[in-house]
């Protein structure tokens, strides 16, 4: 029994501080895998990383050909957790019933790299730029083949790639991924949401050829139906601006 008003209020307080824990670990456990079609043929994949202690989305690309998909980047996974890749997989089972060729990754960070294992654990092909390949491993993760050279075009069921090396930025191997049937650019990390207010991670960032990297790929494919960045929305080509203004908007603020 509970004799005094203290007691109870202190019974109160720890009973209150029980219950409010699960609802703290289910506001920050990740989402689930989403995809989201462009067309017929293309879909976004989105995952979700913590970053910042905060559930955060990240995007690759699903390309359905008629020999089998082609992924852009793995689920945002950890040396330890493939969860997502695994996820994406079921996905491209369950709703493509394809199997999955090859996956290109745009550059060594684990919201790219990450379920590297999780492919090779089924088979899959995973292949990116030398430099990727040598940064993944010395990140812990597996490497990719590192084939691809700056810029090349390859087809996989009539679906013609092409792998792009613009220049630095986001880091000094970040490539992106051009689909001239589609009209479609996956941007990767290189590029920014509409929808982000900051830079994001800039660990390994080349703040003074970011800009000039964006201008190179505006020239190259200025004219994209659908630009997808590396987090957050995507939309048409007004997100290559708006990277050059956030990093405008970055440079002066460091002044």
């Amino acid at each position: 029994m509970i004799h005094s008003q203290s007691q109870r209020m202190r019974v109160l307080f720890a009973l209150a501080g029980l219950l409010f824990i699960p609802f703290f670990v289910q506001a920050q456990a990740r989402p689930m895998l989403a995809v989201t079609p462009l067309n017929d043929q293309v879909y976004v994949h989105t995952t979700y990383g913590i970053y910042g202690k905060t559930p955060f989305p990240s995007n690759g690309l699903i390309i359905k050909t008629t020999d089998g998909v082609v992924l852009v980047d793995t689920g945002w996974d950890t040396d330890t957790n493939t969860d997502n890749t695994r996820q994406l997989l079921q996905w491209v089972s369950n709703n493509l019933h394809q199997p999955v060729r090859l996956c290109i990754v745009t550059h060594a960070h684990e919201d790219r790299v990450g379920g590297i294992s999780e492919l090779r654990k089924a088979g899959i092909r995973v292949i990116s730029t030398p430099l990727t390949a040598r940064k993944s491993v010395a990140l812990g993760f597996q490497a990719p083949d590192g084939i691809l050279p700056n810029d090349t075009t390859f087809s996989i069921g009539q679906e013609p790639i092409r792998c792009f090396f613009p220049g630095e930025g986001h880091t000094n191997d970040n490539i992106v991924v051009w689909l001239p049937n589609q009209q479609i650019l996956y941007g990767g990390c290189l590029i920014k949401s509409v929808a982000a207010f900051g830079m994001g991670n800039l660990a390994d960032a080349n703040l003074n050829q970011w800009a000039g990297s964006i201008q190179t790929l505006m020239k190259q494919f200025g004219g994209a139906r659908i630009v997808v960045p590396g987090h957050q929305d995507w939309g048409d080509s007004k997100s290559m601006e708006h990277t050059l203004q956030l990093l405008a908007k970055h440079a002066a603020a460091k002044k």
